[in-house]
C-alpha cells in the first residue's frame, strides 16, 4: 500500500462522489437530511456520518459500504472493544455482597423456620429472608457504586 492509498479517508472518498455526480454540498446534504455544515464536517474529516447516513450515501451513489466507509467501520469496531469493561475489584465486591446476603437470607430462613416448625412461620421466615437478601445487596450495591471512580 504506498502513501496515496492510505490517505484515502472517507470523508475524501465523500467529496470525490459528490464531486464526480456533480452535486453541491447543499443539495447532497439536502438528500440526505442534514446540514451542509455537517457534510462539510464530513469531508474534511472532522467527524463521521452515522452508519445509517453512510447507507444512504452508498445507495445514492451506488457504491458498497466496504469501499467507502472501511476507516469508519475500523474505528466503530475499535471503540466497541474500549467500551468494553473488563470485572474490576468493585464488581467482585459486588457479588460477593449478593452473595453475603443470599447466604444470611438462607440462614434466617431456616432458623425462624426451625424454631416456628409450623407452616406460617416457614414462610414468614423465606420472605424474611428473601427480603433481608434483597436489602442487604441493593444497598452494598449502592454504596460500592458511589465509591468507584472507574
Amino acid at each position: 500500500m504506498n502513501k496515496e492509498q492510505t490517505d484515502i479517508t472517507t470523508g475524501k472518498q465523500i467529496r470525490h462522489l459528490r464531486t464526480q455526480s456533480g452535486m453541491t454540498q447543499e443539495e447532497l446534504a439536502g438528500e440526505l437530511n442534514v446540514t451542509r455544515q455537517a457534510l462539510s464536517n464530513w469531508e474534511r474529516d472532522v467527524n463521521e456520518p452515522d452508519i445509517n447516513t453512510l447507507k444512504k450515501i452508498c445507495f445514492l451513489f451506488g457504491v458498497h459500504m466496504d469501499d467507502l466507509a472501511k476507516e469508519v467501520i475500523i474505528k466503530m469496531e475499535t471503540n466497541m472493544e474500549k467500551t468494553k469493561r473488563p470485572f474490576n475489584k468493585y464488581d467482585i465486591a459486588i457479588g460477593l455482597f449478593y452473595a453475603v446476603g443470599i447466604f444470611i437470607g438462607i440462614g434466617i430462613f431456616f432458623v425462624g423456620g426451625l424454631m416456628t416448625m409450623s407452616g406460617t412461620g416457614w414462610g414468614a421466615s423465606l420472605f424474611g429472608g428473601f427480603c433481608f437478601a434483597l436489602v442487604f445487596g441493593l444497598i452494598c450495591h449502592a454504596i460500592i457504586t458511589l465509591k468507584r471512580h472507574d
